[in-house]
């Protein structure tokens, strides 16, 4: 493992403090998207990746959230804790630590009912742990994570700052040296869910190459019906694909024609 965080001169280069933490979780990303395993990425730059998901998180939804979607992950956790404590995040270390006593409070049975609950609506647990919301968010006014996020990065000692294409090269380095790529890929294949493996299937039948799945459409009309469309880019652009009536169907993002089709019972 190279414990070297790597981000692009482009964004080192900015003035804005979020770039360099938005370097970071891209190339986190796609190392990940490689199928490296956390031990087998740089820690700084988890702790980093960690802590900005910890930030988005509870911003967006309270600490109840962050809990309910990274489900109370002791790895994630560790990165946060050792994050928050290297950026000098005192006060937002100690309010970590006690909200996680909220959590811990909780039971392993409590916790799993929670984790498996619907977050929204009634729902009395997720009000006790956003108790500590409103400190929180008033403490980011003095200890604004962002910042204090860039400033660590910029500040390591072994920090590499290369070009888009050296990015893409050495992720493409690392992920061609793990000694066992295949068997992780086809697992990673055989545990993805059905709509996944339905769109590469169409693609593979359509002779495109998958980029990326950039969103589920659960109001999309196909036969009068309201079903989920599932949006996607390859390399003939965007596109999109429906799972109904035994069959999934792929369509041409911008001219709704049918591109292929088959079978999915």
């Amino acid at each position: 493992m190279d414990p070297s965080v790597i981000v692009s001169d482009q964004r080192v280069a900015s003035a804005d403090p979020y770039d360099i933490v938005s370097a970071n979780i891209e190339v986190v990303n796609a190392l990940f998207g490689e199928h490296l395993r956390a031990d087998e990425i740089a820690p700084d730059a988890l702790r980093s990746y960690y802590v900005d998901y910890y930030l988005a998180q509870v911003e967006n939804g309270g600490f109840s959230q962050f809990v309910y979607n990274s489900h109370w992950s002791p790895l994630m956790n560790g990165f946060i804790r050792e994050g928050l404590a290297a950026m000098k995040a005192a006060g937002h270390l100690a309010l970590f630590n006690e909200s996680a006593a909220l959590v811990e409070q909780l039971g392993a049975e409590r916790l799993q009912t929670f984790l498996e609950s619907e977050l929204f609506g009634t729902n009395p647990t997720r009000d006790a742990l956003d108790i500590n919301n409103d400190r929180f968010y008033a403490l980011s006014e003095t200890e604004d994570l962002v910042a204090l996020n860039a400033a660590w990065l910029r500040s390591l000692p072994g920090l590499k700052v290369m070009t888009a294409a050296q990015i893409k090269a050495e992720i493409a380095r690392r992920s061609a040296a793990l000694p066992d790529r295949e068997a992780r890929v086809r697992a990673a294949r055989e545990n993805e869910p059905r709509y996944l493996k339905l769109i590469r299937a169409l693609i593979a039948k359509a002779g495109h190459e998958l980029s990326r799945v950039t969103a589920g459409d659960p109001n999309h009309q196909h036969n009068g019906e309201r079903v989920v469309a599932w949006h996607f880019l390859t390399d003939k652009g965007h596109h999109y694909m429906v799972d109904a009536d035994g069959k999934a169907v792929m369509f041409n993002g911008t001219t709704k024609e049918v591109v292929t089709e088959i079978e999915a019972p």
